[in-house]
């Protein structure tokens, strides 16, 4: 059995989004939710409460929630935005966070959601996901942790996975790492990137090096390359050669986990509640059909 969706109406301090929830109970008890359209969705998750096909072997997905999907697109705003608006403020971060609060209030049976994280940053505006950086990686070489780690304090699952993944982060941060380059050999890695990567590498090439010279750790020296490169060339610097060199290091889980609790305090979602008891109270709208 599906209801039909019901739409939400989200502020956040900058932004303003809708969110369309659907239940099923077709096997699994189910609230999907999507906001933008389905064939590219800025947010696309879902909810499983009770497991109703009579199968113990589905009882593990129970009261469970998972985030296939989050890109924070122009189009899914109701206001009028632009690029330079959403440098200054997190779409993707206000959005995230919203949803978090929104499950956080509506299921309280949910302890926790998981994401799958294959963030990017386009190097040119509606591009191809061939011509991204993956932000993952990225935020690993320059800050040792990933977005979703440093924002949410996400962490992978089992535990042991995460502590395995962090032990090979300190190895990576640390100024032995560092130590086992000379300026030479890093300057041909970075050469062995894009054409592009060659040409800024080219132009900077003395202050490359003393940076070099002056870091203790790798993640310091990205971050001092990272701020002479211009913002609008970061992508297109770092994306053919950066990625493969943190894969030496460290291995990459895309699979992470984001424990629940009320994570902003001011925030108004309209619509109905999804089910009964809920902890908070939302502002009533009609509801009207999403698609």
């Amino acid at each position: 059995m599906s209801r039909s969706p019901k739409r939400f109406h989200f502020t956040t301090p900058h932004y303003e989004f809708e969110l369309c929830v659907t239940e099923q109970k077709f096997g699994m008890h189910t609230f999907h939710f999507i906001t933008g359209n389905e064939k590219q969705p800025c947010l696309d998750g879902i909810v499983t409460l009770e497991n109703l096909t009579g199968n113990e072997r589905y009882n593990s997905k129970q009261y469970t929630a998972k985030l296939m999907q989050i890109e924070a697109l122009q189009e899914c705003s109701l206001r009028d935005i632009n690029d330079e608006y959403m440098q200054r403020y997190s779409f993707g971060k206000e959005m995230l966070e919203s949803i978090l609060f929104f499950i956080h209030s509506q299921f309280e049976m949910i302890s926790s959601i998981t994401l799958n994280d294959t963030s990017y940053i386009p190097c040119i505006r509606n591009t191809t996901l061939s011509n991204t950086l993956d932000l993952l990686t990225y935020s690993i070489a320059l800050y040792g942790k990933t977005w979703y780690e440093d924002k949410l304090n996400a962490y992978l699952s089992p535990k042991n996975k995460h502590e395995r993944y962090r032990s090979q982060v300190a190895i990576y941060v640390s100024p032995d790492t560092k130590n086992k380059y000379t300026w030479t050999e890093f300057n041909i890695l970075m050469m062995h990137g894009n054409i592009y990567t060659r040409q800024i590498v080219e132009e900077h090439q003395s202050q490359f090096e003393t940076l070099f010279m002056e870091s203790k750790t790798l993640p310091e020296f990205f971050i001092k390359i990272s701020r002479v490169v211009p913002r609008d060339s970061k992508c297109r610097f770092f994306k053919d050669w950066l990625e493969d060199f943190i894969k030496q290091y460290i291995t990459i889980e895309r699979e992470w986990t984001i424990d629940l609790y009320p994570r902003i305090e001011v925030i108004s979602s309209g619509g109905n509640s999804l089910i009964k008891n809920k902890r908070r109270k939302t502002q009533k709208r009609k509801n009207t059909s999403c698609f």
